[in-house]
């Protein structure tokens, strides 16, 4: 059976919602896994460390007999040191005089250093404790010669490494198994919420397409109405609000058709022309509230889009420029190519918002006022600009906001 667009649309929506699920279940798991691993491995070598020190001190204390816990030097979570830890420990020790000489050296206890190494490791200590070449040393005052013990390590590091490779490979074990129930379960997570934008994108278009009619049928009578008693401020605030949810319903309909994904008809536009045409239009506009426009554009500049889509982003651009451009202002528009790289610039004088993050302009619904009142007959929804952004991003351009001095903002698409 051949699948139909709506179909495509909802079959690549879901894909893309079961890789964006995936992809956060499983960054998730990463993430505690790596840090169960680190936990892990850090309380192991402080274990192993302190059981470590506690062998030295019982040896350097001569407690081998009836060894009992530090109380003076208490490690913790260091196990108790019994007579069969203190006989695997492998340590030799070396006896100097005062001014360093070495006196004995006994090697019973370990095999792996020979006299002129623990001779060479007694010169080279500082201090009455510490680290050297994978040997923990301890010094015990014997009179006034000095009795240094040195502990051997490695058995310590190769229990922290048999610890951590274990640990890994458990957490690698387990990672491939929850990839494996994410990518069976995620159809199952994601179909509610695929569910739920459907019906919000079935619900805007069809509300959109259902307001349409009353809305005209509004606008026809406040018309004729017009004609047969005049015109008042009743009549003239009903145009305007009707002529304000037209442009909403508009920018809805064209939010709700480019989220699901369809790809437009394209076309070779010659947008200098489009542009050129747009500021032609409201010129009336422009001079009823003293503004002066000036426009920098260069002829013959083409792209490929959607003729009606791509007009209605530079109208909503110049609408919006219109209407908060304070009387007596400047508008000043530009359109350049370079490189392969389209470019078409806004900026106009307006009244910079409190939060001046211009970005939060692109927020759907989004108005300077937080009590989302209209402080002017002209002021929108706060929808339109949000529809720009997406028509550039639908043709592989982007829409940005900044304001480039005090009292102005531009508005750049670059494709």
């Amino acid at each position: 059976m051949k699948k139909t667009p709506g179909t495509k649309k909802t079959s690549g929506m879901k894909k893309t919602l079961r890789r964006k699920f995936i992809l956060f279940a499983m960054s998730a798991v990463t993430v505690l896994l790596a840090v169960l691993i680190g936990a892990i491995s850090g309380f192991s070598w402080i274990v192993l460390d302190h059981q470590s020190d506690s062998i030295l001190h019982t040896l350097v204390r001569g407690e081998e007999r009836f060894p009992q816990r530090d109380f003076r030097h208490p490690k913790p979570f260091a196990p108790p040191t019994d007579m069969d830890t203190l006989q695997s420990a492998r340590f030799f020790t070396v006896l100097t005089d005062p001014d360093g000489a070495v006196l004995s050296v006994s090697l019973d206890r370990i095999s792996s250093v020979n006299e002129d190494q623990a001779a060479q490791y007694a010169a080279e200590i500082t201090g009455v404790f510490g680290k050297i070449d994978g040997y923990k040393y301890e010094v015990k005052q014997i009179g006034a010669d000095r009795l240094i013990f040195f502990m051997d390590t490695a058995g310590q590091f190769r229990t922290f490494l048999m610890v951590f490779c274990i640990s890994s490979v458990l957490a690698v074990f387990c990672w491939f198994l929850m990839l494996i129930f994410a990518v069976l379960f995620s159809g199952r997570v994601v179909r509610p919420v695929l569910a739920g934008i459907e019906k919000q994108k079935q619900f805007i278009t069809n509300a959109g397409h259902e307001l349409k009619t009353p809305l005209a049928v509004i606008q026809s009578n406040n018309d004729a109405a017009t004609l047969i008693y005049g015109e008042n401020k009743y009549s003239r605030n009903i145009r305007l609000q009707t002529r304000r949810l037209n442009v909403l319903m508009t920018n809805l309909l064209t939010l709700a058709k480019l989220d699901e994904e369809a790809k437009l008809p394209a076309e070779r536009v010659d947008i200098s022309g489009v542009i050129g045409e747009m500021l032609s239009a409201c010129e009336y506009a422009v001079a009823e509230k003293q503004i002066t426009l000036s426009a920098d554009i260069r002829p013959d500049v083409f792209l490929q889009v959607h003729w009606d889509t791509f007009s209605q982003m530079i109208s909503i651009l110049t609408d919006n420029a219109v209407r908060y451009t304070p009387k007596g202002g400047t508008i000043a528009v530009s359109v350049w190519s370079d490189g392969g790289h389209v470019g078409i610039a806004e900026e106009n004088t307006c009244e910079i918002p409190a939060d001046s993050d211009p970005e939060r302009l692109f927020e759907r619904f989004y108005r300077g006022d937080a009590a989302r009142t209209q402080s002017s007959p002209s002021s929108g929804y706060g929808i339109g600009l949000s529809a720009a952004r997406a028509i550039a991003e639908t043709f592989g351009g982007t829409l940005t906001a900044e304001y480039p001095e005090e009292g102005k903002i531009r508005f750049t698409a670059r494709f």
